[in-house]
């Protein structure tokens, strides 16, 4: 008996759905052999299969009702944010982080064949992924959508900005009412690239008490203060992680699944309350 559920027809904001999908962004850090056995038993995910090309990993997992698509983060935070170049290059529309795209190029084919493959009861599609695999469900979606293939729905966990405004707007025409984007207060990768780099979907932030609020206006006028003095500063890195003490710690997908468990239903929680420091 799987230990958590998922709506497959409900396409609005649901804390369910964020938890579940919350849960498979985090167990993609586990070494990807390991997965198969965890999807079938505790997530009722009967079909895996993993992909692994240079730095990239992902998987794909399925059962009648849906079809799930996971990108994992970065294994080096630290390195990520030091040593990415954030260039811009042409996508369909508008423009996007040229090393986002090149990452994704790597996979691509196979995922998308395999998806098309999988998809042959009319499963519903769900697309997610933390850090840099939040980037690239982000990259997927909208290829994916480009060729007409339906997404019902992407739940993002500390993702990083993907693209210009053009390309942002444009994605969210196709996608907003059905993209779900979560932060953890100072969570430093939310936070870039810096513009010309947009954000897209709908925010749903946490506080430092992990309270939720919806695109929290005040903390939105306040990180963009926040970079505009870092981009006139000489030495904006220093005053970036002053302004941002916590934004690190607050970037771990454990604590993502917590805060998001934290906002389930009292009946929800009460299902699986005694495997919530599990996998």
């Amino acid at each position: 008996m799987p230990k958590h559920n998922f709506l497959p027809n409900t396409f609005t904001f649901n804390f369910t759905n964020a938890y579940y999908l919350a849960k498979l962004s985090s167990l993609v850090y586990r070494p990807l052999g390991e997965i198969g056995d965890i999807l079938k038993n505790e997530y009722g995910l009967t079909q895996f299969k993993a992909f692994d090309v240079g730095d990239t990993q992902a998987f794909l997992a399925a059962n009648k009702d849906i079809v799930v698509l996971v990108f994992r983060g970065t294994s080096s935070l630290v390195d990520w944010l030091t040593n990415v170049k954030f260039v811009l290059t042409p996508s369909a529309v508008g423009k996007v982080h040229f090393g986002f795209n090149q990452a994704l190029d790597l996979v691509w084919e196979e995922v998308y064949d395999t998806i098309c493959t999988w998809k042959d009861r009319n499963q519903t599609l769900w697309v997610t992924g933390h850090s840099l695999g939040g980037a690239l469900a982000t990259l997927a979606v909208d290829r994916m959508t480009e060729k007409l293939l339906d997404v019902s729905g992407m739940y993002t966990f500390g993702q990083p900005r993907v693209g210009n405004k053009e390309f942002a707007d444009h994605f969210d025409r196709k996608m907003k009412r059905y993209s779900f984007r979560f932060v953890d207060d100072e969570d430093i990768v939310t936070r870039v690239p810096f513009p010309p780099y947009q954000h897209v979907g709908n925010e749903y932030f946490f506080d430092r008490k992990g309270v939720v609020h919806k695109e929290n206006i005040f903390w939105n006028w306040f990180r963009s203060s926040s970079e505009s003095v870092y981009l006139r500063s000489v030495d904006g890195g220093s005053k970036f992680a002053l302004q941002n003490p916590g934004g690190i710690k607050d970037h771990d997908a454990a604590l993502y699944c917590q805060y998001i468990y934290n906002n389930l239903p009292r009946e929800i929680k009460n299902s699986f309350k005694d495997y919530i420091n599990k996998v």
